[in-house]
């Protein structure tokens, strides 16, 4: 299928760069339309800075940006760039140097950035330095934590954070182990609600690590911290495997309730889930969903069925 004016005339001359395309596309061709639209919104945009490096910049960034994907591509994506020209315009009239970048945007706002980020890397206008991303995402990381106490920091947690930095002031610990420290006891506080003057109680404590065995060594230091502090005689107790099974059990029995509750027949994903926590639950046999579509199962009477796994039998209940 062909325009009346394709049909016509077939192809003609670009009047912007003569070569040749379809006579139906009017008087330019498409890379001539896009190009053309980007440098008038690129001019239109170059407004709202102020400074000329950064004019010089921006515009330096569109034709980068056409020549890496395109210009159509560039005309329609270039605008959501504009607001890391406009930020670096106001804060420093210029592009400056990695470190300043990472300090203002944080690792997390840069990524939003990072079309931009990878132009400034390729023309060698900054240099990335991994340290101080590290670092700064360290930082970051620190600041998330805190917020998740939503304001109400409890003194302990804020003095506990006043030691670890004290510590990585003297060189003794890095950014990160700070953050590994803080993180357990942030959870623990908020998963308890302590807030104020309050610190954790033993039972708290032993709640916490009964679901979080593998947080132990990171929150000895917090405890080691609160008993010399506050003078508390908390301990720091590793659960029992029994207690961790009970968990266990308590945790898949919820979860077989509710698929219990599913109305019936059960979809072949959910039967095989629900064979899969009936192994966990009655026989401490963990097994994975794939491994279980290979296995027979056999009916044994109105309530049991059967399956055999590692030359084993085993009766399940029915659902």
């Amino acid at each position: 299928m062909a325009c009346q004016k394709c049909h016509d005339l077939g192809e003609i001359p670009c009047e912007s760069c003569d070569k040749l395309m379809p006579a139906g596309m009017g008087k330019r061709c498409d890379d001539c339309y896009w190009s053309q639209r980007l440098e008038l919104e690129t001019r239109t945009n170059s407004y709202l800075l102020s400074s000329d490096l950064m004019r010089q910049a921006y515009t330096a960034f569109t034709i980068w940006f056409k020549a890496e994907l395109g210009s159509k591509t560039a005309t329609l994506k270039h605008t959501h760039f504009i607001n890391f020209f406009v930020h670096c315009d106001e804060l420093w009239g210029k592009i400056p140097c990695y470190e300043s970048l990472v300090h203002e945007f944080k690792p997390n706002g840069l990524r939003e950035y990072l079309t931009v980020l990878r132009w400034l890397i390729k023309t060698k206008q900054v240099v990335v330095d991994p340290k101080i991303k590290d670092q700064i995402a360290e930082d970051e990381r620190i600041v998330n934590l805190l917020a998740k106490l939503d304001g109400k920091v409890p003194r302990c947690i804020i003095e506990y954070h006043q030691y670890l930095e004290q510590k990585l002031l003297m060189g003794k610990t890095s950014l990160k182990s700070v953050r590994l420290a803080l993180q357990p006891a942030i959870d623990l506080c908020t998963k308890y609600d302590i807030e104020g003057l309050h610190t954790p109680s033993q039972e708290q404590l032993d709640g916490y690590l009964l679901v979080k065995q593998g947080q132990y060594s990171a929150l000895y230091g917090f405890i080691a911290f609160l008993n010399k502090s506050y003078g508390l005689n908390l301990a720091c107790n590793k659960p029992s495997k029994d207690d961790v099974q009970k968990l266990k059990k308590k945790e898949i029995e919820q979860k077989m309730m509710v698929l219990y509750d599913q109305p019936k027949p059960l979809s072949d994903k959910d039967e095989l889930m629900w064979i899969q926590m009936s192994m966990s639950y009655f026989h401490q046999v963990d097994i994975q969903v794939k491994t279980l579509r290979t296995l027979p199962t056999e009916p044994c009477d109105e309530d049991m069925f059967k399956t055999v796994f590692d030359q084993k039998e085993y009766w399940l209940p029915k659902i």
